[in-house]
């Protein structure tokens, strides 16, 4: 009996627990996922969250968190994997075995390190203190909830407008976010009869232009549905500082806001680095081969955004992407089931040229190719099927469509 332990249940971790069901016996090994929590958190839809409109959070905040917050027992119901609630305090590569809270020990005889990311500062002065966090779940209800706080003051008249926001990053997290929030605080603005400018929301990005990676002609779609929902975009400005009510750019000036959300950037968790004999890179990254292998431990596979993999055909990083991590996961499943059969590893070829960017409302720009792009309402349509796609791909198709369904609900009331 082979045993097979995955760390981690975001989209590789889930996806390499599933094809290892599919394809083997409970007789040949036992598959085990461990996660600090019980559920799959949606990773895209967290802007969602965080900009929500029209529910009571003192009596909707479960309905809200179940949009995205997916439970492990619906994703594991009627399969050989084992899920288990805990946090990892230790692994010894040596004797093959986990500990966590507790001292409880799992053995291993392959182990698939699927952590994911934490978020990144670069060092800035007060962020970690002063700015708001974009990672979980909690963090995104926390914030849907001092945004409606401070509307609701401002209509008591109990301080002054417009509510001030910047978003630090100008990724696909944060322009969003951003454009979803310009439409959230349009309507909040509406119920609470708040007349005048409102919102003020400024996007702030440190290199020379938003979306380095995308095309010039979707850049410019994007910034047009930004300006035109009425967000400010400010490219080049590093920011140097953050402070419990202003940021500090970089030889420039002092921006004043109520809230400020950082969205600017990951790194590989922090974990990795407590693992004695495991090869990191200078950013603290999991180094694995084609075959989404550790470098020196072959029985040790790595996932997603902890990893460090180099796309042979660019030279350059994988990126931090959902359906990249996912198909690293049925890879790593793959591996592992060959290393059963003493076959020859299949090798990972790496594919990231399509995104889709939801940009406030029924609108989202996708990217299918080098010369197609579908953009508007016809975009957000694509967004959707391909959410749906995936919910489809680990739940049953009737608590897949029963999924979708309450997320159009929930999220389309900012439209």
């Amino acid at each position: 009996m082979v045993d097979i332990l995955i760390i981690g249940g975001g989209f590789g971790g889930v996806r390499t627990a599933l094809d290892l069901d599919k394809k083997l016996s409970s007789k040949e090994a036992t598959i085990t996922l461990i996660d600090r929590n019980n559920y799959h958190l949606f990773l895209p839809s967290l802007y969602e969250i965080a900009s929500s409109f029209g529910l009571d959070l003192k009596k909707d905040e479960v309905r809200l968190k179940k949009t995205i917050a997916i439970p492990f027992g619906e994703i594991f119901e009627d399969t050989k994997v084992n899920f288990v609630q805990a946090e990892i305090v230790s692994v010894d590569l040596n004797k093959k075995e986990v500990w966590s809270k507790g001292e409880k020990s799992f053995r291993y005889d392959y182990l698939v390190l699927a952590l994911g990311a934490e978020t990144e500062t670069f060092g800035t002065v007060g962020v970690l203190e002063y700015a708001y966090k974009f990672k979980s779940v909690e963090e995104a209800v926390f914030l849907n909830k001092k945004i409606n706080e401070k509307y609701k003051e401002a209509e008591r008249g109990e301080r002054p407008l417009p509510v001030r926001f910047i978003i630090v990053g100008a990724g696909f997290n944060g322009i969003e976010l951003a454009g979803e929030l310009a439409c959230c605080t349009k309507k909040i603005a509406e119920v609470c009869k708040l007349k005048n400018k409102c919102t003020e929301i400024k996007l702030i990005e440190a290199a020379p232009q938003i979306l380095p990676v995308v095309y010039d002609k979707e850049r410019v779609i994007i910034r047009e549905r930004l300006e035109k929902l009425g967000v400010e975009v400010l490219e080049n400005s590093p920011i140097e500082q953050v402070g419990p009510d202003f940021v500090q750019i970089k030889d420039g000036p002092r921006l004043n806001a109520d809230f400020i959300i950082w969205t600017a950037g990951i790194r590989a968790s922090s974990f990795l680095k407590n693992i004695s004999g495991l090869k990191l890179d200078e950013r603290g990254k999991m180094t694995v081969n084609e075959f989404m292998q550790s470098i020196d431990r072959p029985e040790v596979f790595g996932i997603g955004d902890n990893t460090i993999l180099l796309d042979p055909s660019t030279s350059k990083p994988m990126p931090a992407l959902a359906y990249v991590a996912v198909d690293q996961g049925k890879v790593a499943a793959e591996n592992i089931l060959r290393a059963l059969k003493n076959k020859q590893p299949e090798k990972y070829r790496p594919f990231y040229g399509v995104w889709i960017a939801p940009v406030g409302g029924k609108f989202a720009v996708a990217h299918l190719g080098r010369n197609l792009t579908v953009s508007g309402f016809w975009g957000w349509i694509l967004r959707g099927l391909v959410d749906f796609r995936y919910m489809w791909s680990i739940l049953p198709l009737s608590k897949a469509m029963s999924l979708t369904a309450e997320d159009v609900s929930v999220f389309t009331k900012n439209d």
